[in-house]
């Protein structure tokens, strides 16, 4: 009995039970719910958005630093300006440095950039004396203005202010202008002039004054004695166009009350035949001549205050 027992306990023991066999012998499996893979998801989904920020961020920085690296310096195109200390003026005619302070405007601490060149020529230019205007810096402080002015050829009475009687000067090329700076002597010297009337009305603009000019250059130059005698010049039968027909210019003078030049031929011509007749008249006793006419081609026409006519 003894021994049929222990041969008991024995197989028991033989049957190779472990605790690792008390509990199953299966070994632990994670749970593969459709909660766990949906966490697995949003984590996954995390940690890239996490690695796109991170390159975007990366990606900023280096494009900033690059563009830092490249980018041009800025180019200074103004210098460093000054205020107007000086004002150099020029001109080739009489106006006065005061008169530029009547015509242009600058404030005691005007920079040199910012004066308006353009507008201040215009301004120059505007006024009928003034030709042309050039304005240039000169850095550091001052200002250059150089005015050409027009040349006066002759001189016009017009009513002024309150009905008064003023004088106005007309340049070679026609333009009407109020004459500043002009001495006296100078004014004196230039004949007045009757202007040619425009069939619409009034006397502007004064064509053709270049051949006036002509005229009376040559006779200034050639019969200095004869053209200081010259105080009118009437252009009522000249528009300015010496291709029309009946185009002439008369002279009014102290010594010959009407002096008719023409453009058939030339005012040299013209003024050479006026001479001759002139000095025949004078070795002739002086009579008084009314009008001489040199618009015919060959002659000259001649009218005595006695009536007479005769051709030279």
């Amino acid at each position: 009995m003894i021994g049929g027992s222990k041969n008991k306990g024995s197989t028991s023991a033989g049957e190779n039970q472990t605790w690792r066999g008390l509990d199953g012998g299966s070994k632990r499996t994670r749970i593969n719910s459709s909660q766990s893979r949906k966490r697995r998801q949003v984590q996954a989904f995390k940690l890239l958005g996490v690695f796109l920020v991170a390159v975007l961020f990366i990606s900023a920085v280096v494009w900033a630093i690059v563009a830092l690296n490249e980018r041009e310096e800025p180019i200074q195109i103004t210098t460093p300006s000054k205020p107007v200390e000086k004002i150099l003026f020029d001109t080739n005619g009489v106006l006065p440095t005061s008169w530029l302070g009547t015509v242009v405007e600058l404030r005691r601490d005007t920079a040199m950039m910012e004066i308006d060149i353009h507008t201040m020529k215009q301004q120059l230019e505007a006024h009928g004396q003034v030709k042309s205007a050039s304005i240039e810096r000169q850095f550091p402080n001052a200002l250059k203005i150089d005015l050409k002015e027009h040349e006066p050829i002759l001189r016009m009475r017009v009513m002024g202010v309150n009905d008064r009687a003023e004088v106005r000067i007309i340049s070679r090329e026609g333009t009407i202008y109020k004459g500043i700076g002009y001495p006296r002597a100078t004014l004196n010297k230039l004949p007045f002039v009757l202007p040619y009337q425009h069939p619409e009305g009034g006397i502007s603009p004064m064509r053709g004054i270049g051949q006036v000019a002509e005229l009376l250059e040559e006779t200034r130059h050639t019969q200095s004695n004869f053209y200081k005698t010259w105080k009118l010049v009437s252009l009522k039968h000249y528009s300015g166009n010496p291709e029309l027909p009946g185009q002439v210019i008369e002279i009014r003078s102290s010594m010959v009350p009407r002096i008719i030049f023409g453009f058939n031929t030339s005012f040299a011509q013209q003024l050479d035949r006026l001479a001759v007749i002139l000095n025949y008249v004078q070795s002739r006793g002086n009579p008084a001549i009314k009008r001489i006419d040199l618009t015919l081609p060959k002659d000259a026409a001649v009218q005595f205050e006695s009536g007479r006519i005769s051709t030279f």
